[in-house]
C-alpha cells in the first residue's frame, strides 16, 4: 500500500493506492460500482437489505447507483465542494485526536436530498483535507454487518496505522511524507 502521489484534488484530495491496483481507490472503486453486471451480482446477493431504502427492484437500484456515482464525481472532483460537509466523522461517539475516520456520502450535502448508499472512506487530514482509503454500497447500519464493508473498515485502520507508523498527523506532515 502507498498513497498516490497525483491527488484526486491537488491540496484538497489525496488516495490509497493498494498492491495489484491499476489505479488508486478512487479510481478502483468508481470503476467496480460503474460495472452494471458487477452491481446486479451485489444487490442480488444483497436484495434482503435493499428494504431500508424501500427499493425492491434489483434494476432500480443499480440506476440509483449510477446516478449516485455521477454525482459524487461531479461533486468531489470540482474543486469546490466542502469535504467537510461531504466527508463526516465515523463515528458520532469517539473523535480522534489526529487523523480521525472519515466517510463520505451524499446526503451530507446540502443540495441533495436523497440518501445514498454509495460511501468512500478517509482519514481526515485537517480540515478540507482528506486521504482516501475505500469504497463501497452500505446498505445496512453497522459496517460489521456485511463482510464488504467490515473489510473497509478494517482497511481504514491499516491505512490510518500506516501513516502514523510513517510519522503523518496532519497535511504538514503528509506533505513531507510525499516529498520523501
Amino acid at each position: 500500500m502507498k498513497v498516490d502521489s497525483n491527488p484526486i484534488v491537488e491540496n484538497r484530495l489525496y488516495a490509497f493506492r493498494f498492491d495489484g491496483d491499476d489505479g488508486n481507490i478512487y479510481d478502483v472503486t468508481m470503476e467496480q460500482l460503474y460495472d452494471r453486471e458487477w452491481l446486479w451480482n451485489f444487490f442480488n446477493e444483497h436484495k434482503q437489505d435493499l428494504g431500508y431504502f424501500h427499493v425492491s427492484d434489483i434494476y432500480d437500484a443499480i440506476e440509483r447507483t449510477i446516478d449516485d456515482l455521477d454525482l459524487i464525481d461531479d461533486l468531489l472532483l470540482d474543486g469546490t465542494t466542502d469535504l467537510d460537509t461531504y466527508f463526516r466523522d465515523l463515528s458520532q461517539n469517539y473523535k480522534d485526536p489526529y487523523l480521525e475516520r472519515s466517510k463520505g456520502k451524499l446526503s451530507h450535502l446540502p443540495e441533495v436530498r436523497q440518501n445514498s448508499w454509495v460511501r468512500f472512506y478517509s482519514i481526515r487530514l485537517e480540515s478540507g483535507i482528506y486521504v482516501l482509503t475505500g469504497g463501497t454500497i452500505k446498505l445496512t447500519e453497522n459496517m460489521a454487518e456485511r463482510e464488504h464493508t467490515l473489510r473497509e473498515a478494517n482497511r481504514l485502520e491499516q491505512c490510518r496505522d500506516y501513516l502514523i507508523g510513517q510519522g503523518v498527523c496532519d497535511f504538514c506532515g503528509f506533505s513531507e511524507f510525499l516529498c520523501e
